[in-house]
């Protein structure tokens, strides 16, 4: 399939109520998960109690993950993204600064395509557009590797593979495993059931948005971690993010060093310094005396 030859998106259906956390004060700042994860895997103290410090932080269940339930049929990155519309107006809280992590960058894209309204700006944490290249391979279902493990080791021994081995660098497991098993237990605790799992992983492989970036015109940092050079069922990290940063209206790009995928929980400190810099440049300007 060429790249841009896919339709706008699949169509939505009804939105769901999300379960959903709201703590700190200012600007609102909506956290969106990625790939089945649920919002308790935000809620590290050396990234959430920072950022609620200067912002009211929204953090939240996508549909089938922690305590939202699934619903019947696809899911969509296009209808996750309804769902989270749908909860910033329920909370009177937009617009607001969307982070979205992995799928949930993609899942924010649609944010601003279908509710320009809600959104202030946007960071794209480690994400991407689907396909951008005629020559690029994207696995539009649930890749290989993910069947193999899931057959070989189980749900939760998938996890605990798959997690580790792409969302930190060999030398932070080693020095620091107390924080890879934090992330793969706030995961576990708060699980998807395996269905509901996989049905966030086809909406991951199937989304496409290269052929709209230009639509996408609120002014957007792009985030990614220096070693997210891993190459997945959607290609790798780093080279989706260089894609992102140099095809959308309004973007800037920054890498966080020595950092791969999960640099939320591998650098929090690095990440929280990234996103205050960010909030802080979206501000208005004091005026002039």
């Amino acid at each position: 399939m060429a790249a841009g030859a896919a339709l706008d998106g699949p169509p939505v259906g009804p939105t769901v109520p999300l379960a959903h956390r709201v703590t700190g004060s200012g600007p609102p700042l909506l956290l969106i998960a990625g790939t089945g994860f649920p919002g308790a895997t935000w809620h590290l103290d050396e990234l959430l109690e920072p950022l609620s410090r200067h912002c009211t932080v929204i953090t939240f269940d996508h549909r089938g993950t922690g305590d939202t339930p699934g619903t019947a049929g696809d899911y969509s990155t296009r209808q996750f993204a309804a769902d989270a519309l749908a909860l910033l107006r329920e909370l009177d809280l937009g617009p607001a600064h969307l982070v979205g992590h992995s799928m949930g960058g993609r899942v924010a894209q649609w944010m601003v395509l279908d509710g320009r309204d809600q959104v202030a700006s946007l960071v794209l944490a480690a994400s991407g557009p689907g396909q951008f290249r005629d020559d690029q391979v994207v696995t539009r279902g649930v890749p290989l590797k993910t069947c193999l493990w899931l057959a070989e080791h189980g749900y939760r021994g998938y996890l605990r593979r798959h997690i580790p081995s792409t969302f930190f660098t060999p030398e932070f497991r080693e020095r620091d495993p107390a924080r890879v098993d934090w992330l793969v237990e706030a995961f576990w605790a708060h699980r998807p059931p395996l269905e509901d799992y996989l049905k966030h992983v086809v909406a991951r492989q199937t989304h496409q948005s290269a052929h709209l970036l230009d639509r996408i015109t609120v002014p957007s940092l792009v985030l990614v971690g220096e070693r997210d050079t891993h190459q997945g069922g959607t290609g790798s990290h780093w080279e989706q993010s260089r894609y992102l940063a140099a095809h959308l209206p309004d973007a800037s790009f920054r890498s966080i060093p020595e950092v791969a995928h999960g640099y939320f929980w591998q650098a929090p400190e690095a990440t929280v310094r990234e996103l205050v810099a960010w909030l802080g440049s979206r501000r208005p300007a004091a005026p002039a005396r």
